[in-house]
């Protein structure tokens, strides 16, 4: 039976299987010792004592007795078995080695409840070879006193808290509103919904979210300066474009959809830096000094999903978090959640040994779980879900980070205290700042972001209110009413459009918003971080993923009961990747008007009135980056520094420059996901490529050889054709042309370290380095340290060959109550697998089942060990 996992039920159905089970009994059988020689006994031994050593055992006369002890016990057990001989001793010693430690380690990590049912309450994890030094006499005997119990106990890490089960409520979500239900109810487009008694429906309940109850003084005000700047501009192109015939409606209709987008963005800005230079107030926060600072905080839940991820980036991500809010004093009142949906079994076992590392280097105040799901279901979503229907019941609210994110103690404790104070938020998000990256493309997007984002969420949170939105990721959720309105629906028909919803936190937030909970912009906090793509390859591949998501909100535009405000979220995510084909059809249409009109009437699209418009598209384009610098100068923030608002003008002429060269590469990127998406492609939401990595020539040309060819085709055909147009398209034409070397010098770290030097694009995060990015860096930096000090070796092997890397492995496996079952005749064929080929010819399909079978991990590790020739002690420790 097993016996590490003796705890297992898969391990019943192996009771009396294995490659060593006695023979029969011979009554007249020969001694054990005339079958296998002294050379294979004394083997054996070595073998043995090797396994002590790697267990941490240090005393040489307790490991040579011990060894002695047991194989000659092996010998007692095999003295019937007619295929006695070296190999199989070696096996049954390493078995009953094995059977000690197991015995060992379930008293120290098991405990049972009033059921007598064993509860994992912790694990000793990388403790163990420290215990067995310090105690080797706990190893010899049946029962280890209570004395060294208690004492190993005291070193125990909890990996998740004791479930409390609760599932989500199914959510039942109409994809129109009541009258358009009612209209394909009449026409017979669909069955009448029949409610049932006492039951009534979610639009009809309190919550008033109809479309004129919305309006305030602000929204009013937005409205009416977009819809009149759009009327005028679209009257003054109706004008501009009367000759060119049938082309007029298309062009005109097209011009007001877009234009409205642009007209929108620019009066929400406009209002952000009037906010920003006229508003005085400011909201009230306690330092960490004052007595009262913790006083009626409950413990909260830091939850970090995470997918493939690089397991020294997360690992020093959250470390940064735990320490920012031990230093504050502000630990006890949080628990940190790795959330690993890992799929590369290498992976996996590389994040289980760096939590173990992580919680012994940790305070004891800070408290970090470990959860490993052996299927993502759902993606993140279904990750939060599944935090939430097992512990979700044990915290108010939750605050999810994504893998680079990096939150200040300060940041996450007034997050909750806002959560406290208003008993009606129900998603309080906080805007991340892009920090950490190097290349010139993530120093233009840091900037960006630093820079004119001010303006942008000033007025997105002046206009939204308590209807904002919800981005995925540093941001606080009051558990409760997430599970009672948030469990995602399916949308209708197959992927990519239809099934699971990909994009789940828009759809989220507006769950929440339906059921009359606030979602809430704090535009004021600082103290959280996130990382962005370092290459436009790597910003296109992330988009591509957010695109399919996006699209899929289409269908969720006029589900019933939603928040007008809910609504215009939704619309924008879908305009940000629609308004890319939307542009590329306008500019080709206006092309195409022009070669048909030709003459006189083609010049009056080039007329004065014209020039005029497009310098007013222009410039409401290029306005608020203005406004970013007037607020920087004028109502600079305290971590505005002086060395970034010198040379801030010159960044803003770099960074535009070059947001105009990539606005058309991005356009016809865009396009191609959206154009993919409506023909069903779907698109593999793989791991995302966080590392500052630079752009190869090949990869330039396979990614931008198609914008260069149609940057130089159009080119031509201007020239050719009306060449007065190549001076109103310079902009587009010359980023497409030049697209590959463009990308490749974004990429470039180099450039993007000179620019720094120069104080150029420099984020105040450089110049003054918040401490929880200090302590990220020094973390990360030590980590990777580690890392490249360390032997390389496959985690697969190691943990077969390391006791107590097996032991922290199972100890995991175990808390998570869900393994994957392997029968008797897989077990065996993998078995035959290692032993002619070695541990490298299983599949990475293989070694994920596996490792997820506590009793299948056992036996190969047994099998491993024993063939194994003995040398030094394991890099595990």
């Amino acid at each position: 039976m097993s016996h590490l996992s003796s705890t297992t039920d898969v391990g019943a159905v192996f009771d009396s299987f294995g490659t060593d089970t006695l023979g029969t009994v011979f009554p007249n059988a020969r001694t054990l010792h005339d079958v296998i020689p002294d050379a294979d006994v004394r083997a054996a031994k070595l073998v043995v004592s090797d396994y002590l050593r790697d267990l941490g055992v240090a005393d040489t006369d307790f490991i040579a007795a011990e060894s002695k002890r047991i194989v000659n016990d092996a010998m007692e057990q095999m003295a019937t078995d007619p295929k006695a001989n070296g190999k199989r001793l070696r096996k049954v010693a390493i078995r009953l080695t094995v059977k000690k430690l197991a015995k060992w380690v379930h008293a120290i990590e098991v405990e049972n409840d009033a059921t007598d049912h064993p509860i994992p309450a912790g694990i000793i994890g990388a403790h163990l070879p420290e215990l067995l030094n310090q105690h080797p006499e706990g190893f010899l005997s049946e029962s280890p006193s209570e004395s060294f119990v208690a004492n190993a106990k005291s070193k125990r890490k909890a990996v998740v808290p004791h479930s409390k089960p609760k599932e989500m409520t199914k959510q039942q979500l109409s994809l129109l509103p009541r009258w358009g239900n009612h209209l394909a109810e009449m026409f017979g487009l669909k069955g009448i919904e029949k409610t049932k008694p006492g039951q009534s429906s979610k639009s009809e309940e309190s919550n008033d979210c109809s479309f004129f109850s919305c309006f305030n003084i602000t929204r009013s005000l937005l409205g009416f300066l977009t819809v009149l700047t759009t009327g005028t501009a679209a009257a003054v192109y109706w004008e501009t474009v009367a000759n060119t015939g049938f082309f007029q409606y298309p062009l005109v209709a097209l011009f007001v959809l877009l234009f409205f987008w642009i007209a929108f963005s620019f009066w929400t800005a406009t209002m952000g830096l009037a906010s920003i230079l006229f508003s005085s107030k400011q909201k009230e926060t306690l330092s960490p000094e004052d007595p009262a600072y913790l006083e009626g905080l409950p413990r909260s839940a830091i939850l970090m999903p995470i997918y493939n991820e690089d397991t020294t980036c997360v690992m020093s991500n959250l470390k940064a978090v735990a320490q920012s809010l031990s230093s504050i004093g502000a630990a006890e009142k949080f628990d940190l959640f790795i959330l690993s949906d890992t799929t590369n079994p290498d992976i996996w076992l590389e994040e289980e040994r760096a939590w173990a590392k992580l919680v012994i280097d940790l305070p004891d105040d800070c408290r970090v779980f470990y959860r490993h799901r052996p299927k993502n279901i759902s993606r993140k979503a279904g990750n939060i879900a599944d935090f939430c229907q097992r512990w979700g019941e044990h915290y108010p609210f939750m605050t999810v980070l994504d893998a680079d994110s990096v939150m200040a103690g300060e940041t996450l404790v007034e997050m909750v205290r806002r959560m406290v104070n208003d008993s009606k938020i129900g998603i309080l998000q906080v805007p991340p700042t892009p920090v950490n990256r190097q290349s010139f493309f993530a120093r233009t997007q840091q900037f960006a972001a630093q820079v004119y984002g001010r303006v942008f969420l000033e007025g997105f949170a002046l206009w939204s209110e308590c209807d904002g939105n919800y981005w995925g990721h540093n941001a606080i959720i009051r558990i409760q009413p997430f599970m009672e309105h948030c469990d995602l629906p399916v949308l209708p028909g197959s992927g990519p459009l239809g099934g699971e919803i990909l994009s789940h936190d828009f759809v989220e937030a507006a769950l929440m918003r339906r059921a009359g909970w606030k979602i809430c912009l704090a535009h004021d906090l600082q103290g959280s971080y996130e990382e962005c793509p370092t290459t436009m390859l790597d910003y296109a591949q992330r988009d591509q993923r957010w695109c399919q998501g996006n699209m899929q909100h289409m269908g969720l535009l006029l589900a019933d009961g939603f928040h007008p405000a809910s609504r215009l979220h939704l619309s924008m995510g879908v305009m940000s990747y629609l308004a890319s084909p939307l542009w590329l059809v306008f500019l080709s249409l206006s092309l195409v008007a022009a070669l048909l009109s030709g003459g006189a009437e083609g010049s009056t699209i080039l007329g004065a009135m014209a020039g005029g418009l497009f310098a007013a598209t222009m410039g409401m384009l290029l306005l608020p980056k203005a406004y970013g610098l007037i607020a920087m100068h004028l109502r600079p923030q305290p971590k505005d520094t002086p060395e970034i608002r010198r040379r801030a003008w010159l960044s803003v002429l770099l960074e535009t420059g070059i947001a105009i060269l990539i606005a058309p590469i991005m356009m016809l990127l865009h396009s191609q996901f959206v154009l993919a998406t409506l023909r069903g492609k779907k698109v593999k939401w793989n791991a995302q490529q966080r590392d500052d990595t630079g752009v190869t020539l090949s990869d330039a040309i396979m990614m931008h050889w198609a914008h260069t060819l149609i940057g130089l085709i159009v080119t031509v055909g201007l020239v050719l054709t009306v060449p007065a147009f190549l001076f109103w398209l310079a902009p587009v034409l010359i980023g497409l042309v030049f697209s590959v070397p463009l990308s490749m010098l974004l990429g470039s770290l180099e450039i993007g370290r000179k620019l720094k030097a120069s104080n150029l694009l420099v984020i105040n995060e450089e110049v003054e380095s918040p401490e929880v990015l200090v302590a990220q860096k020094k973390a990360m930096a030590k980590g990777f340290r580690d890392k490249h000090m360390s032997p390389n070796v496959d985690p697969f092997q190691l943990v077969l060959e390391d006791p107590a890397y097996l032991v922290l492995h199972l100890g995991i496996l175990r808390t998570a109550d869900r393994e994957i079952p392997v029968f008797r005749d897989q077990l065996m064929e993998i078995q035959s697998m290692i032993k002619k080929d070695g541990l490298k010819s299983l599949s990475p399909q293989i070694r994920f089942q596996v490792q997820n079978n506590r009793y299948a991990m056992e036996q190969l590790h047994i099998q491993v060990r024993a063939q194994r020739i003995p040398k030094s002690a394991l890099a595990y420790r």
